[in-house]
């Protein structure tokens, strides 16, 4: 009955964020999974993240009047940081591109996640999260799928994938510790979930505000996410364009 009830939810309520276009994972997935207003009224972003030996991350973003959003993105590694050890065991593989969506609620939180890595012959590991009934689907080349619980009730983030910190990520993160004073993270590699404080999940020092993830802390504003590690000594810079994205005027700093 449980499975039965989550097949439902990911298969009618939500979009399918390894399979689709990135502009049909937005439209189509805010439209199912989210109330309010429809996504024609929702202001379209575009980021894109520069690292070092061609490392880039890209999200589209759509933000909507009721404060609900949904993230797509695509990050490609450089081949510094992929090919390090197997990827079936978590490390980025050779070639590797992580491709993220999600779908937070007004208030912020994670209502829907769906998270691939992929290297040259396919999808190495795919994290689905439907926080809302309380499961997450985990799929891995070379083993069999499988549901793992997960609590409800709580704001829910999710760990690096692969080890690979990205922009959507992070954002997820910021907006759930805005949202409650603590959060559950579930961390796909052991297929357990714990919780954080978040004021150590985001840190501010009167300044600056940073996601700490992983390893990694992340600079962000009331906007986005600012600044990503992507690469060995990468000096990443986000980019936006507004409106429908391709076709509006880059600005970056």
């Amino acid at each position: 009955m449980f499975a039965v009830a989550l097949t439902g939810s990911l298969l009618v309520g939500c979009s399918d964020g390894a399979t689709s276009s990135v502009g049909d994972r937005v439209a189509r997935g805010a439209a199912a999974c989210l109330p309010g207003e429809s996504i024609e009224r929702a202001e379209t972003k575009v980021y894109t993240f520069f690292g070092s030996a061609g490392a880039q991350s890209r999200v589209e973003r759509a933000i909507r009047p009721d404060g609900s959003e949904t993230l797509s993105s695509e990050t490609r590694l450089s081949p510094a940081d992929a090919g390090q050890g197997s990827a079936a065991g978590g490390a980025p593989p050779t070639g590797g591109v992580l491709r993220e969506y999600a779908e937070l609620d007004p208030s912020g939180r994670l209502v829907y996640a769906d998270v691939s890595l992929s290297d040259a012959a396919g999808v190495v590991k795919r994290m689905i999260l439907d926080p809302q009934h309380g499961a997450a689907l985990l799929r891995r080349a070379g083993r069999a799928s499988g549901f793992v619980r997960i609590p409800t009730g709580e704001a829910t983030i999710y760990a690096p994938v692969g080890s690979i910190v990205t922009p959507v990520a992070a954002w997820v993160a910021r907006r759930a510790a805005l949202a409650a004073p603590s959060v559950r993270m579930f961390d796909e590699g052991t297929a357990e979930s714990h919780a954080v404080l978040s004021d150590q999940l985001v840190v501010e020092d009167g300044r600056d505000t940073f996601v700490v993830l992983g390893d990694a802390a992340l600079s962000a504003d009331d906007e986005f996410i600012t600044s990503l590690p992507l690469g060995a000594a990468a000096s990443a810079t986000a980019c936006e364009a507004g409106g429908s994205g391709a076709a509006a005027p880059w600005r970056c700093g």
